[in-house]
């Protein structure tokens, strides 16, 4: 353990493990090889139907950390169960096929013990593999309120979380199958949480595509991402009129990229809150948004250059 660290006290590790048995030994070292002592890890089974529990128990007599078994469907339940059973002041989440570099919990907790300010969470950055093997760092926005309408405000298993800020907050959303990191992030700010950020990318988020909620119901994933972004958009403009003002351009962009996804899978949806939120919005040229989509949405409207689009493959 580093000695220059000045208090110490205990972080709990969360994994929730759903058939995950290819990756949970790598993802369980990663916690064991941390440099910081003060560590409790827990994993939680949510019911797999693979070898990851028979995994999981031989892990735990080699290593000797706390495993229990959740029956209600979902991550986020077996997260919350992890929240009550665990003992640590801050929690560290971790997905089961991700793993943490060797210095991520120290690291963090030298940046908490350094502030100036009583720290509810940290904001963190983060190696991402994709599909096709492809290492990208990811830093999170400055600006809190853009970064969780973007889902650019670290993650799940890149940030850290103050315990009796969880449980103030009755922790993860149960109900919610998309958008769950950043539903938890927004009830934080919402509940004036103070954050940091940290830059430093300690934690590797590999996407794996099957078994993800996005591969299984796109629809649901979109229309529960777009609810959590509407109940932003409000949020803001009720609590945070000026900051609205301010930013209403970048705001509403933001959202009219969104809705383009949704409509595929959508279409009443989707025009129903363009027409709500987006009426009199003029686009402007984005990362999915191209100029020649934009000539034709100028001439033809939102409704008929999404059908025009289909047939050009527009973006």
């Amino acid at each position: 353990m580093n000695s220059s660290i000045k208090n110490n006290f205990i972080v709990s590790v969360i994994i929730p493990c759903y058939n995950v048995e290819n990756y949970i030994n790598e993802c369980v070292k990663s916690v064991v090889n941390q440099d910081y002592e003060f560590i409790e890890l827990i994993c939680i089974d949510n019911a797999s139907t693979d070898n990851t529990y028979q995994k999981l128990t031989e892990l735990k007599s080699k290593y000797s950390f706390k495993l229990f078994q959740c029956t209600l469907p979902g991550a986020n339940n077996a997260r919350n169960l992890g929240i009550e059973k665990s003992s640590g002041l801050w929690i560290q989440f971790l997905d089961a096929d991700d793993i943490l570099y060797p210095s991520k919990i120290s690291h963090q907790v030298k940046l908490i013990n350094n502030s100036k300010i009583d720290v509810d969470f940290i904001v963190a950055s983060s190696f991402h593999k994709d599909l096709k093997c492809e290492l990208k760092k990811i830093n999170p926005s400055e600006d809190k309120f853009i970064g969780v309408l973007e889902s650019n405000f670290g993650n799940t298993c890149s940030n850290l979380f103050k315990s009796k800020s969880l449980i103030k907050l009755k922790g993860w959303d149960v109900n919610l199958k998309s958008s769950q990191e950043y539903n938890l992030m927004f009830r934080m700010i919402q509940n004036k949480c103070e954050f940091i950020l940290d830059l430093k990318p300690l934690t590797l988020i590999r996407e794996r595509g099957f078994g993800q909620i996005s591969f299984q119901n796109p629809k649901l994933k979109w229309n529960q991402y777009v609810d959590l972004r509407l109940d932003i958009i409000n949020y803001l403009k009720k609590e945070e009129s000026n900051y609205y003002l301010s930013n209403e351009i970048i705001i509403k962009q933001i959202l009219f990229d969104i809705i383009r996804i949704l409509i595929k899978y959508d279409e009443k949806r989707a025009l129903f809150v363009y027409n709500k939120y987006l009426i009199d919005f003029k686009p402007k040229k984005s990362l999915s948004t191209g100029v020649l989509y934009l000539l034709i949405f100028n001439i033809l409207g939102f409704k008929r250059t999404e059908k025009i689009k289909r047939f050009l493959n527009l973006n």
